[in-house]
């Protein structure tokens, strides 16, 4: 044992230091900026708009350092309506924004940042601006410009690179197939296929800015390896001490997130959570024996200063437009009636190992003989473990008869879903029956700053467990989590009878974001909509050598 107590303090020396060499090393990751593209810059409220991002480092090649981004609407009160999290990974991303019919018409900015990108004394944010119309509306409180000036025409990058269709001119709801010659340049793009409306939308006008420095003073930690979530202790009792205080954070669920920090001299913690799940609800709790003397905050998530947006309320859109949104507006509200027979699919998480696995014995109770209720499961049928007091509350130790250690005198760590208990009353009497398994690791197990006394974690069949729980000493919170990975809806009409009757009246008839190509000819299909008229192709995108890169195409649908 006193082998097995050096090599466990030797490992926790090392854990710190390598904590704070990193840390050190902050200053030295250099820098990165966001570029972010969407589908439109004016968009109908109860329409998506669906984006694709860029982290890009000083030589505008992809940033390794930021695995998280942060994306916020803003409207003309400099107010964030909206703010989620994307995950990065090779540097690129990609979402969506559902446009509500609460907002009014007028003109908004989508911003976007990472945490790292905060430390920048200048340029810490990417704008764009984009524009909302509300068709519902009887009164716009906007201001025509009748001295904007028409876009641009859309040029290509190159004239040697050609995408190619099947065809110029398509019939409803035919399937129509774009060729993506092997010479287009490696790299991540993005296909944006949707109806020209002539709606004025607003000038492409972003720029990829990479000549940023850090501040002197570095504040924002990195999301180099995943979510960063901080916060403080505070004592109820005066001059009490917050040094080294043991905090754990639960994401309850069958694939459960459960993480352990310790807190600074002034009671700060911090948490890495490197593991995807779309879960929000969240469980902090101090795993001291005198938790019920402190009260924990968590930060909240990170924000730039907006107060130096400008924004205008002119817009190019003016009576004449009048038409073509009513038109649209008609076909996005069809489009919504059918809603749930064109649902996007979420991609599930991968399913990564528990961080006790595969030390532990499982016990699937449908394996055995049921027992009524947890206590009797226990005695019957986990001989490794029996019941003890500690601090006059009953709680759950290792057998010492049958395995030859020494115990510390705290019990063993209990997870219910993911969720620490540290009071088993609760657990005494619950119905056996809703729970699936009980896994238990027979010795002590060091998971972070801490070594616990062995771990029993149970499993029920619902997941549902901290949903029913009740401890005052423990703080429950919803943070923001990213994105889930989505696969957005194309009908298939040649495979598929199920839609035939079911109107199609989609303006975007394919977002496809995220691509990698390797100069490797690629065919990429979708089919047309009910809807006649000219349609545009836009592929966009960062080659490796961080050049932005763009082409575009039209076509029919008659």
């Amino acid at each position: 044992m006193g082998k097995l107590n050096i090599k466990l303090a030797f490992l926790l020396l090392l854990v710190n230091f390598t904590y704070k060499g990193s840390a050190q090393n902050n200053t030295v990751l250099g820098t990165e900026s966001l570029l972010v593209k969407t589908n439109t810059s004016v968009v109908l409220t109860g329409e998506t708009l669906y984006y694709q991002l860029y982290c890009l480092n000083k030589t505008t090649v992809f940033s390794d350092i930021s695995e998280v981004a942060y994306l916020e609407v803003i409207n003309n009160r400099k107010e964030s309506i909206f703010k989620t999290k994307i995950s990065l990974k090779n540097g690129t991303g990609s979402g969506d924004y559902f446009i509500p019919t609460t907002l009014t018409t007028g003109n908004y900015k989508l911003i976007a940042y990472t945490s790292w990108m905060l430390n920048n004394s200048q340029n810490n944010f990417f704008e764009k601006d984009f524009t909302v119309i509300n068709p519902f509306e009887e009164h716009i409180n906007m201001i025509i410009d009748s001295t904007s000036k028409k876009p641009e025409v859309y040029k290509n990058t190159s004239e040697g690179i050609v995408l190619n269709l099947d065809k110029e001119k398509y019939f409803k709801r035919e399937k129509a197939t774009l060729v993506i010659p092997k010479t287009l340049d490696k790299g991540n793009y993005f296909l944006n296929i949707r109806k020209k409306d002539f709606i004025p939308t607003n000038s492409n006008n972003e720029i990829i800015n990479t000549d940023i420095h850090l501040k002197q003073d570095i504040k924002a930690l990195p999301e180099t390896r995943g979510e960063i979530i901080t916060g403080y202790i505070t004592s109820k009792a005066a001059n009490a001490n917050l040094n080294s205080k043991i905090v754990t954070l639960s994401i309850p669920g069958k694939n459960f997130i459960f993480k352990t920090t310790k807190t600074d001299s002034s009671g700060k913690f911090t948490f890495l959570i490197d593991k995807q799940t779309s879960a929000s609800n969240c469980y902090l709790q101090l795993s001291e024996s005198d938790r019920e003397n402190y009260a924990i905050t968590v930060d909240k998530t990170p924000s730039p200063d907006l107060s130096n947006l400008i924004f205008s309320n002119k817009t190019a859109i003016s009576p004449k437009n009048l038409k073509a949104i009513q038109e649209r507006s008609l076909a996005t509200q069809v489009e919504n009636v059918y809603f749930s027979q064109k649902k996007d699919s979420l991609i599930d998480a991968v399913n990564t190992d528990l961080f006790f696995e595969p030390t532990e014995k499982n016990y699937n109770l449908d394996s055995f003989e049921r027992f009524r209720t947890f206590k009797e499961t226990i005695i019957e049928i986990v001989t490794e473990l029996n019941f003890k007091d500690y601090n006059q509350v009953p709680s759950l130790y290792l057998r010492n008869s049958r395995f030859n250690i020494t115990q510390s005198p705290e019990p063993c760590l209990v997870l219910v879903d993911g969720l620490q208990i540290q009071d088993i009353n609760a657990l005494l009497n619950y119905n056996a029956y809703q729970i699936q398994s009980i896994s238990v690791v027979d010795r002590p197990y060091c998971y972070g700053p801490k070594i616990f006394n062995g771990i029993v974690s149970i499993i029920t069949k619902n997941n549902d467990f901290a949903s029913i729980y009740t401890d005052k000493n423990i703080l429950k919170t919803i943070i923001l989590r990213p994105e889930p990975s989505k696969v957005y809806f194309e009908p298939k009409y040649e495979i598929s009878n199920t839609l035939n009757r079911v109107p199609d009246y989609r303006y975007q008839l394919l977002w496809k974001p995220n691509i990698a190509f390797k100069n490797s000819e690629m065919a990429i299909s979708f089919y047309t909509s009910d809807i006649a008229g000219d349609y545009e192709i836009l592929l966009e995108g960062v080659n490796e050598t961080g050049n932005y890169i763009h082409f575009y195409k039209t076509f029919k649908i008659e």
